[in-house]
């Protein structure tokens, strides 16, 4: 008889969405078993105040109530929750963050921005595979923060988390939705001064790889708007940005490229798309390659090395909130 690979599971209480990865382990391997995803929009609920709105946390509670029956089911060996910028910043997010883990059935644990980029990159890493020992960058553009990795391999080397993501720079760049060339462009002048500061001591990158939903999009759409496929290079984001430009609003964008509409933040997908150029111009990136795997996918690889290493205990591995 063989042997039973053990499940494990990771949650993502994201500024956007909810997000759950149940997977298994063969033959060194990742397979997903399960997956499930529910738009919450945390971040877009958040007041002048700093609080998140009363039904947005509803919706995030009935959604890890559906993900505990998810859980109840599978019944995995491990299970991290972790939960990024929108709780981490929240003034209302304590109270949040207990019921959260009573929905669940499993405490929540809040993670900085260097933690986040850590899964990121051991997500990349494991998925691309052994054999790569040359500098890598990896960026991730959330909706609320961005998080860029310097590693050689298996090796971090720099973590950078930034307060920029895809929701804040629509909100503020792209009022009500409307997409026009004055406020792409300010977009763009805003996130290469952000970037400037971040002193990576790289640039000149032939190319990077995008662990994030709103590369991979983006990259769906220049494919289908004009053959482009594989990576993203920066003439693909001129044409990207003047076909936005076009639609001139984002329900547009949603009609013309359906793709973007299974996005879980597409609507703030041209924030993201002036995001990613003002980065790839600042840092001087030739291209971005999208990478099917994130931090959901680094926490279950973080999960089973643990197992396999003996590292810590597995009932309650990480700090709790």
């Amino acid at each position: 008889m063989f042997p039973v690979s053990p499940i494990y599971a990771a949650v993502e209480l994201g500024s956007d969405s909810f997000r759950l990865h149940i997977g298994r382990f063969d033959d060194g391997a990742l397979h997903l078993v399960a997956t499930m995803r529910e738009k919450v929009g945390l971040s877009a609920s958040l007041d002048e105040d700093g609080m998140l709105g009363a039904p947005a946390l509803r919706s995030a509670l009935a959604c890890l109530e559906q993900f505990r029956g998810a859980l109840d089911a599978w019944r995995p060996q491990a299970v991290r929750v972790v939960a990024t910028t929108a709780l981490r910043t929240a003034r209302n997010a304590s109270l949040f963050l207990s019921a959260a883990g009573r929905a669940l059935g499993h405490p929540v644990e809040l993670i900085a921005g260097d933690e986040a980029g850590r899964l990121v990159y051991l997500g990349v890493d494991n998925t691309l595979g052994p054999g790569a020992t040359a500098p890598r960058l990896v960026l991730d553009i959330g909706s609320m923060s961005t998080e860029l990795v310097i590693g050689e391999g298996a090796a971090i080397r720099r973590i950078e988390s930034f307060a920029l993501g895809a929701v804040r720079q629509s909100l503020s760049f792209f009022a009500n939705g409307q997409i026009d060339a004055a406020g792409f462009d300010a977009a763009v002048r805003s996130c290469r001064s952000r970037f400037a500061e971040a002193g990576l001591g790289a640039r000149g990158w032939q190319l990077a790889y995008g662990a994030c939903g709103t590369v991979r999009a983006l990259a769906a759409i220049a494919q289908q708007h004009s053959g482009q496929d594989g990576p993203l290079a920066q003439p693909g984001l001129v044409r990207l940005r003047a076909a936005f430009i076009d639609a001139g609003h984002v329900t547009h964008l949603r009609q013309a490229w359906p793709r973007a509409a299974h996005v879980a933040h597409s609507a703030h997908l041209a924030g993201g798309l002036a995001l990613l150029t003002g980065l790839m111009e600042e840092l001087e990136i030739a291209a971005v390659a999208p990478v099917h795997a994130g931090l959901r996918v680094g926490a279950l690889w973080d999960l089973h090395q643990r197992a396999e290493t003996g590292v810590g205990a597995l009932e309650e591995p990480f700090g709790r909130v």
